[in-house]
């Protein structure tokens, strides 16, 4: 029995050291994974935030909440618009302001909750189920990821909206797919802007119906055979002239200025063979 004494003292000895080591790694992980609860002054401004009668007076309470929580549930529940306006400003709480931008009455508020959103998905449904204009703008405005733009700048009806999503692509493929498609000869004019792929550029200076698409195709196009082609197709004098302005070979300009129809052009094409062209 002595024997058995002597060996239990030293295992409760282990056992209290054990549990006193798991409850101490338990605090500790709940204070570096758990968030902070609120304050005491949180909770009493939270009480009179969601019982006072008085507008301002929730307001005023609502100014001085820190905990989270608490500001998503107000946002989402409090009857005074500009209550829920202070609310949404102060969260960055994905969900709720993506809840929020989806379900709140008030436009105002809507947009404010778009405004602080920087979840791409999200931020995409909003561009394309939000009736309002404005905050479908809002919403392309922040979206980086080209397919959705893409499909935007092919699908929606509004001109507006689908300006927005062209000055924000980069993806060569689908803008030179948006010169080819689009209707509206801004949004196709700011399509060219933003391509460099001198065969897409050279096509549509060969084909576009619009004299001013193809002038600033023209203008960005480098490809000296290209140009040369122009030169001696294109029914526009002006565009025939821009593009001799940008011709090097003597060859080329010494048959536009023997042959070309139009006295300015031919004229221009001397002047560039006065030049002193290596």
């Amino acid at each position: 029995m002595k024997t058995l004494r002597c060996l239990s003292i030293p295992l409760t000895i282990l056992l209290l050291v054990g549990c006193s080591i798991s409850i101490t790694h338990s605090n500790a992980t709940k204070k570096s994974s758990g968030s902070p609860g609120p304050t005491h002054f949180d909770s009493i401004q939270y009480q009179i935030a969601t019982t006072d009668l008085n507008f301002e007076a929730r307001k005023n309470a609502v100014s001085k909440i820190t905990f989270i929580p608490f500001l998503n549930e107000i946002a989402k529940t409090d009857e005074d618009p500009e209550v829920r306006k202070l609310a949404v400003s102060k969260i960055t709480f994905q969900p709720t302001l993506t809840e929020i931008a989806k379900t709140d009455e008030d436009p105002d508020i809507r947009k404010i909750a778009v405004s602080k959103m920087t979840f791409g998905p999200s931020l995409t449904e909003i561009a394309k189920a939000e009736k309002d204009l404005e905050i479908r703008k809002l919403a392309i405005s922040k979206i980086a990821f080209q397919p959705t733009l893409t499909e935007i700048a092919k699908t929606d009806k509004d001109p507006d909206i689908r300006k927005i999503a062209v000055s924000k692509m980069t993806f060569g493929p689908s803008l030179t797919e948006i010169t080819k498609t689009e209707k509206d000869s801004e949004i196709r004019k700011l399509a060219i802007s933003k391509i460099s792929f001198q065969p897409t550029l050279t096509e549509i200076a060969k084909t576009d119906k619009d004299p001013d698409i193809r002038k600033m195709a023209v203008s960005k196009m480098t490809f000296g055979p290209s140009l040369t082609e122009i030169a001696k197709t294109e029914k526009d004098p002006e565009i025939r002239k821009l593009a001799v302005s940008k011709i090097t070979f003597r060859p080329a300009l010494t048959e536009i200025a023997k042959n070309d129809k139009d006295p300015e052009v031919r004229e221009l094409a001397i002047k560039m063979l006065g030049r002193n062209y290596d």
